[in-house]
């Protein structure tokens, strides 16, 4: 009686990795979608540094990111790009915006998110919209660490 060989011409035992690829594609799928959703949180802001100040608990704040003008022609004191999440909004609407977020969840936190070139000229604005929607708990966000000199408020050092 013959024996049959397992190995069919020349080759080891074969390895099925399509179920492998089609993991690590997943993975890469994910992650760029994670990647994304979080660059849309931090945008192209420049964030202040403080040397003190609290930790920022973990819930989900409106995120309010206020940096400069993105056109290269406009002049520096020219009206800042305002963003929630990554929708960008026009300064006018953003009481309303704000109250129709406020209406979705209640006692909702806003963080501000501004770019330490802006003088305060710029943020005042977004504060008062803040105080006409009703939203209580507003923070502005900053970096930890110590402040480099800056010439965002227009003054002397």
């Amino acid at each position: 009686m013959r024996r049959r060989s397992n190995n069919l011409r020349g080759g080891g035992p074969h390895v099925n990795v399509t179920p492998m690829i089609d993991v690590v594609m997943c993975l890469i799928i994910f992650y760029l979608m994670v990647g994304h959703l979080a660059s849309g949180r931090s945008g192209s802001v420049n964030l202040p540094s403080a040397g003190q100040g609290e930790r920022a608990e973990q819930s989900t704040p409106i995120v309010l990111n206020l940096a400069p003008s993105d056109d290269p022609a406009a002049a520096p004191d020219a009206e800042p790009v305002l963003t929630i999440g990554t929708e960008r909004v026009a300064m006018p609407n953003l009481t309303q915006r704000l109250k129709d977020l406020a209406a979705l969840t209640p006692g909702a936190e806003v963080q501000i998110r501004a770019d330490r070139r802006l003088a305060y000229g710029s943020v005042s604005p977004v504060l008062n919209a803040c105080r006409e929607a009703g939203l209580l708990s507003v923070k502005l966000v900053a970096q930890r660490g110590a402040a480099p000199p800056t010439d965002a408020g227009g003054g002397k050092p």
